[in-house]
């Protein structure tokens, strides 16, 4: 079978997460069948500084795509002129490497358009999507984009949902189109998360929480770092890590008080071998996030036997017990407070073993090969 991926980009140091998830997929399903990745990068000038093509075989996979700034402040042309840069894309595809039996798209309601949907089904191609975007789960979509997810999902073979929670959102959205061809499969985390290491020797015995992520308001820092201070200001030997960056850093930066300088550190994104490191140095990780449509920064925590503290609202709960971590009540500072103190006062209950148990059986990348090749070929 010939399986061609559709991402949002190519992941690279500078890109960080974005299009890392799709790319390590097509990653792990090369072991069981011939596959390709495409993609089309057409951001504005502020992110896609230049017109530029990609066709080359990248870390293993056969990959195609195109640089192209372009904006979605175009309405309408966006569309049409991200629609004809998709079949150039796809026909230099073809005659490069073949015509592929499926395509697998990833974030579809925020990379097809129609005219893309309906092209790829007249070449006689099979259509799975994977959608993993929280803002369907908020339903902070536009009406256009409602739309373009309702067709996708009538048109593919199969829609994957990266939690139950997501499931029931795209139901709502799309109504009847959905039905029994909509999936639950949860995101595999990378195989350098479940390898043995020898936890990083901190000084002064620091005891260090970590939260990975971008910085925007969903994601609520500002709430992870008020609970924070309002804990362990002064206690200089408690530190927290903030990798990630976005739109509200500056504003982020500005609530940590002179007196936690010290211990509030802002890493910026980091590639993931440096998250990683970050992490072989982490006692707790912690996110106060409103919502994730799954939460992969927690598993790859579980999986390294680090604990961690979740909201209420998080997809990621089901995955918990009292062995792997704790769950505070979502948005209420008082109680973040009270359970990083309770992880910071009982850190040696959480034996490395217990938190790791049953982690790698569930997210490692064959598990979720094996699953996608099932409904590829079914």
């Amino acid at each position: 079978m010939h399986v061609l991926v559709f991402g949002r980009t190519l992941p690279t140091k500078k890109t960080g997460s974005l299009g890392l998830f799709e790319f390590e997929q097509a990653g792990v399903l090369a072991a069981y069948a011939k596959v390709g990745y495409i993609f089309l990068e057409t951001d504005s000038i502020l992110t896609t500084r230049k017109i530029r093509k990609i066709n080359e075989n990248y870390r293993g996979i056969d990959t195609v795509g195109y640089y192209f700034p372009l904006g979605r402040s175009l309405g309408s042309l966006y569309s049409q002129v991200r629609f004809k840069l998709f079949k150039k894309l796809f026909r230099e595809y073809r005659a490069a490497y073949g015509k592929p039996d499926l395509i697998h798209v990833h974030f579809p309601t925020m990379i097809l358009t129609d005219e893309i949907i309906d092209f790829i089904r007249e070449q006689g191609i099979e259509l799975v999507l994977t959608e993993h975007w929280s803002w369907i789960k908020e339903k902070k979509i536009s009406e256009e984009q409602a739309a373009v997810l309702k067709h996708a999902v009538s048109a593919a073979k199969t829609t994957i949902c990266v939690s139950e929670d997501l499931k029931h959102s795209i139901q709502e959205l799309t109504g009847k189109e959905g039905g029994e061809k909509l999936r639950v499969i949860a995101n595999m985390i990378s195989d350098e998360f479940f390898q043995p290491y020898e936890r990083e020797k901190k000084q002064d015995d620091d005891f260090v929480f970590t939260y990975i992520g971008s910085l925007k308001e969903l994601k609520r820092v500002d709430l992870l770092i008020r609970s924070f201070q309002d804990l362990f200001q002064n206690k200089q030997a408690v530190k927290l890590n903030i990798v990630g960056d976005g739109p509200e850093r500056k504003t982020l930066e500005g609530l940590v008080s002179r007196d936690c300088k010290d211990q509030v550190k802002f890493r910026g994104s980091l590639p993931k071998d440096q998250v990683f490191e970050v992490l072989t140095g982490t006692d707790v990780y912690v996110s106060a996030s409103h919502y994730e449509s799954f939460g992969v920064p927690f598993i790859e925590a579980l999986a390294m036997g680090i604990p961690v503290i979740a909201s209420s609202n998080m997809p990621i709960v089901i995955y918990l017990d009292d062995s792997k971590g704790v769950i505070f009540e979502d948005g209420n500072r008082e109680d973040l407070s009270r359970k990083m103190n309770y992880m910071y006062e009982n850190i040696d209950n959480f034996e490395h073993q217990q938190v790791r148990s049953g982690i790698f059986e569930q997210f490692n990348g064959d598990q979720l090969a094996r699953k996608l090749m099932a409904i590829y070929e079914a």
